[in-house]
């Protein structure tokens, strides 16, 4: 099972998301850090580290980290991998009929659009090939936008849409080719894993997932489901073939 569930995840006000966000990338360090040094280096107070434990399923900070250094402890080569997080997002989304009229939505703004541009960072990046694949499939003109190439925005009368895939939804360089694209006109849409992040709230429209993260021990990063992200589009790209 997840150390963090996707319930949880989507509870989370903003100070306790910071505090989640510096446990996953720092997980090592947790059970050598009182409960004051960790409120510092996140900029939030005691309280909200309490309420942030409370909502992990524990009774304080030192029964919490002690799971914590328990999870550390595990043997490497144990899978660790559990669907549930994912399958639950894809469970809900489909009995959801808000979730479902957004991505009705979404899918007439991309047929009505001139071109679909596809940028992302980490994983998103090969996520956003397979979106290009998906709506060029369905007979939609779909690009990569190669930021490093020093792309060049649209021009207004072209009705782009900018569709951008990013996990922590921080990206100096992709904040700023949201930008970019904005200034021309272009219409935005992302997907992240939580929706008080930076590039979801410049967004004109953003899905975001809560998936759990995995801390690797030995090469410190850290990834999370994406299986969420794929349903997204494979959904756009079958409402765009149904109603073509």
């Amino acid at each position: 099972m997840s150390f963090f569930s996707y319930d949880m995840l989507k509870n989370l006000k903003p100070g306790e998301f910071a505090v989640y966000n510096f446990i996953i990338s720092h997980m090592e360090k947790i059970p050598s850090m009182n409960i004051r040094e960790l409120a510092e280096i996140t900029g939030v107070s005691t309280t909200t580290v309490l309420r942030f434990c409370e909502k992990a399923g524990c009774e304080g900070y030192t029964e919490f980290k002690y799971r914590i250094k328990c999870r550390m402890s595990e043997p490497e080569g144990r899978n660790n991998y559990d669907s549930a997080p994912a399958l639950q997002f894809i469970k809900n989304a489909e009995r959801d009929e808000l979730f479902q009229d957004k991505l009705g939505e979404v899918a007439d703004l991309i047929a009505q659009s001139g071109q679909v541009i596809f940028s992302g960072d980490g994983e998103g990046r090969s996520l956003a090939q397979y979106g290009i694949y998906l709506f060029n499939s369905v007979g939609k003109a779909a690009f990569r936008c190669e930021k490093e190439n020093g792309t060049v925005c649209p021009e207004k009368e072209i009705k782009s849409m900018l569709f951008i895939l990013s996990v922590s939804g921080e990206d100096e360089e992709m904040v700023s080719l949201l930008n970019q694209y904005k200034e021309s006109g272009a219409f935005v849409i992302s997907i992240t894993n939580t929706e008080q992040c930076l590039i979801a709230k410049m967004s004109d429209i953003n899905f975001s997932c809560y998936m759990p993260e995995t801390y690797g021990k030995n090469t410190g990063s850290v990834r999370g489901s994406q299986l969420p992200v794929i349903y997204i589009l494979e959904s756009l790209s079958a409402i765009i073939s149904f109603r073509e």
